[in-house]
């Protein structure tokens, strides 16, 4: 049994505007991600990142190529719904996924909609927003919360639904840092403590550094694929494709342009302290 959670063949996907020529989004993806694993996508707009998020949960179906769900092909209608039990995808705008004036009644939606027993739903509901730290605000009004309150709850939504894969597209774009701190730490959690599969499709560099992997796509196909310190260790050539580094990754390697002799793949603030402290302490460096 194939270990990816999700895999995509050679996936193809042409959007078809109106009187206007077939726009191609994605370009013979070959993609496998791992069960248990937080994978995250970067690339600037237009690039196909989000059209691959929805690929992943059957959103949209591929013009070319295949995608599997668990060994499940997307393309087969009588298993979408397997698909859809199975990967859980969370949009940038939580309004646009709050279905329900009250948190809880709004997170009980899905499991309702799949015909799971009333005790069930009290029980999945219960456990979802106490995961994601809501639980105090079951009887809140959905409209009255801040953006990373709703996008928690958003996310709690999905779990109730019990995906063994959570997808999030670009979920903190539209918060202020203390809606993405919490966001994200959310996010964090269900991965380590759950080990449940996290696909994140983000245009911050700090929130890319903390998966275990980073995927880059430009022109709907994948530029890198690697590590964050592999892939952040090419300065160069992201910034050939308009996208940045995590700052303290930038720091040093401005500073190896002045040729001074500092690490190529540091990636964190306190590495970089470290490595700067270590370099004015070595009389060889810059003391």
């Amino acid at each position: 049994m194939d270990s990816a959670m999700l895999r995509t063949e050679a996936l193809c996907y042409a959007y078809e505007p109106d009187e206007t020529e077939p726009v191609q989004a994605l370009c013979g993806v070959d993609l496998a991600i791992e069960e248990g694993s937080f994978t995250a996508v970067l690339g600037h707009n237009g690039c196909g990142k989000s059209t691959l998020a929805k690929h992943f949960n059957a959103i949209l179906l591929p013009t070319g190529g295949k995608v599997f769900v668990k060994d499940i092909d997307t393309a087969d209608e009588e298993r979408r719904l397997d698909v859809r039990r199975t990967v859980g995808l969370v949009l940038q705008n939580p309004d646009n996924q709050l279905v329900s004036t009250i948190v809880e009644e709004d997170v009980a939606f899905g499991p309702e909609n799949l015909g799971i027993a009333p005790e069930e739903i009290r029980r999945r509901v219960d456990e979802a927003l106490k995961t994601v730290g809501m639980y105090d605000y079951r009887e809140h009004a959905a409209h009255k919360l801040s953006g990373g309150q709703k996008q928690r709850v958003a996310i709690a939504g999905m779990l109730a639904m019990e995906p063994d894969c959570l997808v999030l597209d670009e979920p903190t774009a539209m918060l202020d840092p203390q809606g993405r701190a919490e966001v994200m730490e959310t996010v964090r959690r269900l991965n380590r403590e759950r080990g449940m599969t996290v696909v994140l499709i983000t245009h911050y560099m700090d929130e890319a550094a903390l998966a275990d992997r980073v995927v880059v796509m430009e022109g709907g196909e994948v530029l890198l694929d690697g590590t964050p310190r592999e892939v952040f260790s090419r300065v160069r050539q992201l910034r050939e494709v308009a996208l940045d580094v995590p700052q303290a990754t930038d720091l040093c390697f401005q500073l190896r342009q002045y040729g001074l002799p500092i690490a190529g793949d540091i990636l964190t603030e306190e590495e970089c302290v470290e490595a700067l402290a270590a370099l004015l302490g070595d009389p060889h460096g810059i003391a």
